[in-house]
């Protein structure tokens, strides 16, 4: 049976120009829209098609004649491998990624060349990095910071960077060894002052006005931080941290003066990068310039612009018409359509972000667990995959990446009976209102994908009152309120270290609103944080895994598989933790 607001949702995003037909068709079919609705559904489409599709490709509006890209000329040298840091945070956890450095020093670039275009599907909110929330976000830092250490993409083993050595002086003392001779980008120099500072700024529970995302502290059980000597300084721990070099490769090291303790550095990133910060117009772009002096050479790319740009066809147009570079979220029913251009490439990869519904259960009826199974039996993913991602994608069964993950944990099958079983136990009314948020533009069709779960969701009796924002709502308000609504779609990275996701549900985690508490799992993942032991670590995840999965408080959608855009004749590769790192990549013509 068709819902009033489904129909609106459809209606809204046709009229807005960001569906074809064959999309319309899908998403009525899995949403059981037939007859005159859909008639009239497909009419304004066909009229909305008559529009120019290219209205809103993105304008290079940076240099008024000089053309989008001038690519690097000099065949001789040859390409890097990028291995990224992953993010966090949370975003990060975010997200984050690193950089593999070329240790043939005869290949690196001596002077910079060409520019980049990057489309992502938003904006950032802020760009100071202890208070990021998102990769779009991170991408912006990591080419500005030196991050201060890097996971090697394919090993995922931890690298030197800024951090060129480190010891364990003892179960809670670690000795880091900067790399002398590095500069800030407002001159000031990289040393462990800057270091000590950086670690001592994100063992607050707030900067400024807004709550620190960063887990580097509190994930690491930090204490203090002290000078050595002028590139040598120890950070000491209440209890063993056996992450400490996992969350190194995602924190930035900042300098004193732009990065005062108390307030928030929003829109003047410094830091000590290959790019420096040149401008930020919101909505717009940002532009980001290559360090000629940065200590480990400049990048072989002169200037890198990215610019948000919701549409998902808007990004493929402008990257077929070579106005962009490398896009993000190429939709799976828009790969063909780049893959068939001689001047553009899809990058594809499976990616590690949990995509999920938050449960709040402090709010009725969502305390009892069996509702919370109750809506995972009703999750079919199966049907989202084939209608909206061309079949890509598996139904999450747990929140931990490999190679962490636990090996006998199965998805909640699709189960509608069930879930309405449960819910009656549970003494839960047909037509129970809730209220669920969605966010637009941020992931892969999370706002189409947010509407057909809605759906699902009253197909087993729920009222369900969906209300999308754009992500710079979603994430510079909603979210940093604490109080989405009861429901919450959302979607979180992975460093790959398993303890690190496990974290996302837990009650001090700062992007974690489920309100969900239990008492085995506090007191095990407590254990887990100080515990050094692989083998007995693996084991406290599996437990905690087990934990998770039988109580909900998410609805476990699915690990979002990412397609990127890129132009044919730019080297650069995606990564699975869907860190977008330039440092290395470089035109071939």
């Amino acid at each position: 049976m068709e819902n009033r607001r489904s129909v609106d949702a459809l209606m809204n995003d046709v009229m807005r120009g960001g569906l074809s037909r064959r999309d319309l068709l899908k998403r009525a079919a899995v949403l059981g829209i037939t007859g005159p609705t859909l008639a009239a559904l497909i009419a304004a489409c066909e009229d909305d098609d008559t529009d120019d599709s290219a209205d809103d490709v993105v304008d290079d509006t940076d240099d008024d004649d000089e053309p989008a890209a001038e690519p690097d000329t000099d065949d001789d040298e040859d390409p890097m491998e990028t291995d990224d840091e992953e993010d966090d945070d949370e975003m990060e956890e975010d997200d984050d990624a690193e950089v593999e450095e070329d240790d043939d020093a005869d290949d690196a670039p001596t002077e910079s060349e060409g520019r980049l275009v990057l489309l992502q599907g938003v904006d950032s909110n802020t760009l100071d990095p202890l208070v990021r929330n998102s990769v779009p976000e991170s991408v912006v830092n990591r080419h500005v910071f030196d991050m201060m250490t890097w996971r090697n993409a394919d090993t995922l083993e931890i690298e030197p960077l800024v951090i060129e050595d480190w010891t364990i002086v003892d179960d809670t003392t670690w000795e880091f060894k900067l790399v002398e001779g590095a500069t800030f980008h407002d001159g000031s120099p990289v040393n462990s002052e800057a270091a000590v500072h950086t670690v001592e700024r994100a063992m607050q529970d707030t900067i400024g006005d807004s709550g620190r995302v960063h887990q580097f502290s509190p994930q690491n059980n930090v204490e203090s931080a002290e000078e050595v000597d002028e590139y040598t300084f120890r950070i000491n721990t209440s209890a063993p941290a056996p992450i400490m070099l996992d969350l190194m490769a995602t924190f930035e090291l900042c300098p004193i003066d732009p990065y005062p303790m108390d307030e928030e550095n929003v829109d003047q990133p410094v830091g000590s990068g290959k790019y420096t910060f040149v401008e930020w117009v919101r909505d717009d772009h940002i532009t980001l310039e290559a360090n000629p002096d940065h200590w480990d050479g400049p990048p072989p790319i002169q200037e890198i612009v990215i610019r948000p740009v919701p549409e998902d066809s808007s990004r493929v147009i402008a990257l077929q018409n070579e106005e962009a570079h490398i896009i993000v979220n190429v939709p799976p029913e828009l790969v063909p359509q780049v893959e068939e251009a001689d001047n553009a490439r899809i990058s594809d990869v499976e990616g590690g972000r949990s995509i999920f519904v938050g449960i709040r259960n402090d709010i009725e009826p969502f305390g009892d667990v069996r509702v919370r199974q109750a809506l995972n039996y009703a999750l079919d993913f199966d049907s989202i995959s084939a209608a909206l991602l061309e079949g890509f994608g598996e139904k999450m069964r747990t929140i931990v990446n490999p190679p962490n993950d636990h090996p006998d944990l199965e998805a909640y099958p699709f189960d509608p009976e069930r879930a309405r079983s449960l819910l009656e136990e549970a003494g839960v009314e047909e037509g129970t209102r809730v209220v669920m948020n969605a966010p637009r533009g941020r992931y892969i069709k999370d706002d189409e994908i947010a509407e057909v779960v809605a759906q699902q969701f009253r197909d087993v009796g729920f009222d369900i009152d969906l209300q999308i924002l754009d992500w710079s709502l979603y994430a510079g308000e909603l979210l940093p309120s604490g109080e989405p609504d009861a429901l919450y779609f959302l979607g979180l990275g992975s460093p790959f270290d398993g303890q690190s996701e496990i974290n996302y549900v837990n009650p001090d985690y700062s992007l974690n609103y489920t309100r969900w508490e239990n008492e085995e799992y506090v007191e095990l993942f407590a254990t887990l944080r100080e515990t050094l032991d692989p083998d007995e670590r693996q084991d406290l995840m599996y437990r905690l895994q087990e934990i998770i999965h039988e109580e909900c408080p998410w609805v476990f959608v699915w690990k979002q598989y990412d397609f990127y855009g890129a132009a044919a004749n730019l080297e650069w590769e995606a990564r699975a933790d869907e860190a977008i790192v330039m440092t290395h990549a470089r035109f071939t013509d």
